[in-house]
């Protein structure tokens, strides 16, 4: 079984959402909760590598907090399983029915809109915690919140194409990573000049950008993180901020915080600022992960990268 996230089909079992999401639509939460805990067990039992990356990951979070949050068991494991699957529903729900998007607190929404106001845009630094698809569903209910996401598609290429079915291609804003080069950079200059955000997850390591991260301390072990979005901040120089969206209860919450007022990175010192930035980006990611325990989706050997 693949090991590394770029190989991995977002746990196999996204090439049934089509059925899972029209049960859904038709049947509601509660009949898609029925159907789908025998196709998750099957998962499950059958991905050992997930499986165990994500006991790694809860007897990390555990041993390396106070002991508050879920242990490395198999009943939680199977829990962060249901939580990833109750999230990838959601990614195509917000845009078949936009209701959740009533449920939602935003606590920290002045500091987007402060800068919303001044007709600039700036860089949004996420993970692959909780659901960003809600805050690009959010986004337009704003008409002055233009969100572009960039992501790895040929990863997630099964649900890319439901969820253009579900949405349209015309309301896509998906940017592949593995393609980002010089004339993608200029591409999202003039976006962000024109005062949209470009949202990235910025806790994995592209193949593309093999030998291009580094090593950050988080959850109590050292793990790679990719130097991608923090050079293509400073690229862009304009404000980032980090922004987390998690599910509670019947709804979500978002967090975002200003990360920097810009990235920069002189060459004299230019990896030793690198360093700093990433570092800061991790504590606040680990704070969410703490946060919301079972909403971190990261299902292969985080701390065992090649």
């Amino acid at each position: 079984m693949a090991e590394r996230w770029s190989e991995m089909r977002e746990l196999g079992f996204l090439s049934g959402m089509r059925f899972l999401f029209w049960v859904y639509r038709l049947g509601g939460y509660i009949a898609f909760k029925v159907v789908l805990q025998p196709v998750l067990l099957y998962y499950f039992l059958v991905n050992r590598t997930a499986r165990e990356a994500s006991r790694d990951f809860l007897q990390r979070l555990y041993f390396s907090g106070d002991g508050s949050t879920p242990t490395a068991s198999f009943y939680n494991s199977y829990r962060h399983f249901n939580a990833f699957a109750r999230s990838s529903l959601d990614r195509l729900g917000v845009w078949a029915n936009g209701s959740i998007l009533d449920r939602i607190s935003f606590p920290s929404r002045p500091l987007l809109l402060e800068q919303i106001e001044k007709g600039e845009g700036g860089i949004l630094m996420g993970a692959h915690l909780g659901n960003m698809e809600i805050c690009r569903g959010l986004s337009t209910r704003n008409p002055g919140l233009k969100l572009n996401i960039l992501v790895h598609t040929h990863n997630a290429d099964m649900f890319n194409r439901l969820l253009r079915e579900v949405v349209g291609d015309d309301s896509i804003s998906l940017i592949e990573v593995s393609e980002l080069g010089p004339a993608t950079a200029m591409h999202l200059s003039d976006r962000i000049a024109r005062g949209e955000f470009v949202a990235v997850l910025a806790d994995r390591v592209p193949v593309s950008s093999q030998g291009r991260s580094h090593g950050i301390a988080f959850l109590g072990a050292e793990a790679q993180f990719p130097d991608g979005p923090f050079i293509l901040a400073s690229l862009m120089k304009c404000p980032v901020y980090t922004l987390f969206c998690a599910r509670v209860g019947d709804g979500y919450e978002i967090h975002c915080e200003k990360l920097a007022d810009s990235v920069s990175l002189p060459r004299n010192n230019r990896d030793e600022a690198l360093l700093g930035y990433m570092r800061c980006y991790v504590a606040v990611l680990e704070k969410n992960v703490r946060r919301y325990p079972l909403q971190w989706f990261n299902f292969y050997p985080f701390w065992d990268q090649a």
